[in-house]
């Protein structure tokens, strides 16, 4: 893949934010429940004094598009099980995997092996459908950019947690009024650190333009 060196900088494994995605237990409820997912490779671009969460290049290795990463977010953030599409070639745009989230599927893989390449197919198709009604939006044109809402961000991501943390609970017969207001007050917190965490990471300036 070709781009401009002195322009973008890549985001790419071994990147702390990525690897942590890919370690992160908890990140495999974001990909097999919401189908939230991470491309391989993003180019930030250097040059731009917006916030990082508007300096996110996501290259096609198929036919070079630089897509604008702001096409997968907002309300486009989740359904993408089965990975990214290029807006451009309907290319499959590689995308992490959580270990954990690669551990369950492959426990659960003779449930869905056999009609997982007809699904595939369809939902692509419909993901390609997507990403282009994104693009084709007005209000895409980047020259207004609705606010995130990084507490609700982060209340979902918290929701999420503590919902999984119950089901743990019910497994291991340890699913007590006790332990559930625990972990209800342990995810509330952890969800917020999250949304707090996201909102600085993402709104981050360039610092070559401070």
């Amino acid at each position: 893949m070709q781009y401009d060196k002195q322009k973008f900088k890549a985001m790419q494994l071994p990147n702390p934010m990525l690897l942590h995605w890919m370690i992160n237990p908890a990140m495999a409820v974001n990909e097999l429940l919401l189908g939230q997912r991470l491309p391989k490779v993003t180019l930030i671009d250097q040059d731009s004094d917006k916030p990082l969460v508007e300096r996110q290049i996501v290259p096609c290795p198929h036919c070079n598009a630089m897509n604008d990463g702001m096409l997968w977010s907002k309300g486009n953030s989740f359904g993408h099980w089965f990975g990214y599409v290029c807006p451009e070639c309907e290319g499959k745009i590689p995308c992490l995997w959580n270990f954990t989230s690669l551990l369950i599927l492959a426990i659960t893989s003779p449930i869905w092996y056999w009609f997982r390449s007809s699904a595939e197919r369809k939902w692509l198709a419909k993901e390609y459908r997507r990403v282009t009604a994104m693009k084709s939006k007005a209000e895409f044109s980047g020259a207004t950019t609705k606010p995130i809402s990084y507490a609700r961000m982060g209340l979902f991501f918290g929701f999420f947690m503590f919902l999984l943390t119950l089901v743990i609970q019910a497994v291991q017969a340890g699913l007590t009024v006790e332990n559930t207001l625990k972990a209800l007050a342990f995810n509330t917190l952890g969800g917020i650190l999250f949304g707090v965490g996201m909102k600085l990471f993402l709104n981050q300036k360039n610092k070559r333009k401070l």
